[in-house]
């Protein structure tokens, strides 16, 4: 099944909703083709009164990450490779992602440890954390 996306339908959704600014990210963003039925992943910033994800009324479509809120991991790739949907904020959002692209280029070379690790544990047997 296909999925038409309306951005701005999606757009109109979270200003309603006190997002600042929002990025794109994932399948529909990257260089090569999406499938035709890939939802919408959208990573917003709110000021604040910041909501759950699955409090902001949008549509079925789009799979949303609260900025705000999200782990390093997640929030440092979308900072990196999100694609500017709007942007109510631009100081915030300059802020944001200078500070978080820091924070998750510093944190790499200790995830990719502890990912190896954890992997090489598996590989021997060894379930414990």
């Amino acid at each position: 099944m296909s999925v038409t996306v309306d951005e701005a339908v999606v757009i109109a959704a979270l200003r309603a909703a006190g997002a600042q600014f929002a990025l794109a990210h994932g399948s529909r963003t990257a260089d090569g083709p999406s499938r035709p039925d890939s939802d919408l992943d959208i990573g917003a910033w709110w000021g604040s009164q910041v909501p759950d994800s699955w409090d902001v009324p949008l549509p079925s479509y789009v799979d949303l990450v609260v900025l705000n809120t999200a782990p390093l991991w997640l929030a440092g790739r979308i900072a990196q490779h999100g694609q500017l949907l709007f942007d109510d904020d631009p100081a915030s959002r300059v802020r944001w992602q200078a500070e978080t692209r820091l924070r998750y280029l510093d944190d790499i070379p200790a995830l990719r440890r502890r990912y190896q690790q954890r992997s090489a544990q598996l590989a021997h047997g060894s379930h414990g954390g």
